[in-house]
């Protein structure tokens, strides 16, 4: 199964290996910008839905006491916040920890555009059991259900650009994954800078309309549902709806042709992909899709 992935949902049950709705988007998806290494306390480096990128929030048991919508940060500025976040981001390297600074794209209002996202979230490298970065390509398939070396992260983003990044609600999330060792480093860095604190999505869920996470996902496969009717009508007849709780990617059939998946996606390009909260979805396709890891190397 090839799976390629995009959007900081609420809740997100699986990383998929996708390569994002950004594949139809100018630079786009990462979840993430044009790809970069680590955006560190001095490189200021912007992150946008990149490269064929997908960020996923889950709800994990860290962050269950401090979900409320006051904090450390609730009363700055998001120029400080950025300042804060990057701040912390340097403490983690200096500490050996391969992190960045990423896009908040679910803190989103409504309508607005990825490149007003703050930049305030801080993600670290999502390694293997070897402890080497992950790379996600063609044929791979990471599933986050129950991932052991992952069992509390709140963000995950999967770029084609940059690779996997993983972000952790605090310190006490490292505990049981496979960045254990560094819970310790991590703290420190917490202690080292008190006025950062990783952004409240579950807040900003709350706030966005009272919607609960299960009312959330359902908006999202309704979004899913109509960009498929909308296809359809576009003449794209193979564009099926979404399976009964899709609500992350758009399902490409193995069996399109590379041409019609080109059209595909130069009608869908830009802000013509769909997008739920401000992120867009992600694509992935099951079986051989020649035709889909070929136009997602290409781009």
């Amino acid at each position: 199964m090839n799976r390629h992935a995009g959007r900081s949902t609420a809740i997100a049950a699986v990383i998929r290996n996708t390569c994002a709705a950004a594949l139809a988007v100018a630079c786009l998806i990462g979840m993430a910008a044009c790809s970069s290494p680590a955006t560190t306390a001095d490189d200021g480096g912007r992150d946008k839905p990149a490269g064929g990128v997908t960020a996923e929030t889950t709800t994990g048991t860290s962050g269950a006491a401090d979900d409320s919508a006051t904090g450390p940060s609730a009363d700055l500025s998001t120029a400080e916040l950025e300042t804060i976040a990057k701040r912390f981001t340097a403490c983690l390297v200096g500490k050996g920890f391969d992190a960045k600074v990423t896009a908040s794209y679910a803190l989103l209002p409504v309508g607005s555009t990825a490149e007003a996202a703050p930049q305030t979230t801080v993600v670290v490298r999502r390694l293997g059991a070897d402890g080497t970065p992950i790379i996600p390509g063609p044929g791979m398939e990471i599933s986050g259900d129950s991932d052991p070396l992952y069992p509390d992260i709140m963000y995950s983003i999967v770029s084609a650009d940059e690779g996997m990044w993983v972000g952790f609600k605090n310190s006490k999330a490292l505990a049981g994954s496979i960045y254990a060792d560094k819970q310790a480093d991590y703290a420190a860095c917490e202690r080292e800078n008190p006025d950062f604190a990783q952004p409240n999505y579950s807040a900003n869920v709350t706030a966005a309309g009272g919607a609960s996470a299960a009312g959330s996902d359902a908006e999202a496969q309704q979004t899913l549902i109509d960009f498929a009717r909308q296809a359809r009508k576009d003449g794209f007849d193979w564009m099926a709806d979404p399976a009964p709780g899709e609500d992350k990617s758009v399902e490409i059939p193995s069996d399109v042709s590379y041409e019609e998946l080109r059209r595909f996606y130069d009608t869908y390009s830009g802000d013509k992909w769909p997008s739920h909260d401000g992120i867009p979805f992600g694509t992935f396709c099951t079986g051989e899709c020649s035709a889909y890891n070929r136009l997602i190397e290409e781009r």
